[in-house]
């Protein structure tokens, strides 16, 4: 990963603060994050890439994703992950039913405070296929446990941060998703 600068006192305060809250409201933040990734990914589809693209939000975290995003043809069923870029997450867990599923694959958005713009900067790790049409490796045999009763979860694996790609834009991101644009001329 890029390093990052060490941030002076008063950001330390102010990421001491977003961890505890993130803590306290971790369901509030996980929303705030997903909605934010939609805005990034819908303006750079369709500002930039000049694409249409269809997001579907899952009410039911049963089947391993959270969204559904379909974009040049491609569908892809995206289990959604975040932390702070300061945070300690080393793996995150996954469902095992989003194997099954044509297009999975694990984004984790890893978000950066930008104190003058008082907005968040996103860049991505990616658990997935190579290309956009190529199915998800393995989640592997690493069973997820219960973060309180440390009991394990059966149907959930556990993914070291070391298996993802380090993706740095949105752009190449969906590019990884779905393809290298091709503007009409």
């Amino acid at each position: 990963m890029p390093a990052i600068d060490a941030p002076d006192q008063s950001e330390f305060e102010y990421f001491d603060r977003l961890e505890k809250a993130g803590f306290r409201w971790s369901r509030d933040r996980e929303n705030l994050i997903e909605h934010v990734f939609i805005s990034e990914v819908l303006q750079e589809a369709w500002f930039v890439r000049e694409q249409r693209v269809e997001i579907l939000r899952s009410e039911v975290d049963a089947y391993g994703y959270d969204l559904v995003i379909e974009c040049n043809g491609i569908i892809r069923h995206v289990q959604l992950k975040s932390s702070g870029s300061i945070g300690r997450a080393r793996s995150v867990t996954v469902n095992r039913s989003l194997e099954s599923k044509s297009g999975g694959c694990v984004v984790w958005v890893v978000f950066d405070h930008d104190p003058d713009l008082g907005r968040v900067k996103l860049r991505f790790l990616y658990f997935g296929g190579r290309r956009p049409r190529d199915r998800m490796p393995s989640l592997g045999d690493v069973v997820g446990t219960n973060p309180l009763s440390k009991k394990d979860r059966p149907n959930t694996r556990k993914l070291k941060k070391s298996q993802f790609d380090e993706i740095p834009t949105v752009a190449e991101l969906l590019d990884r998703m779905f393809g290298k644009v091709r503007k009409p001329a």
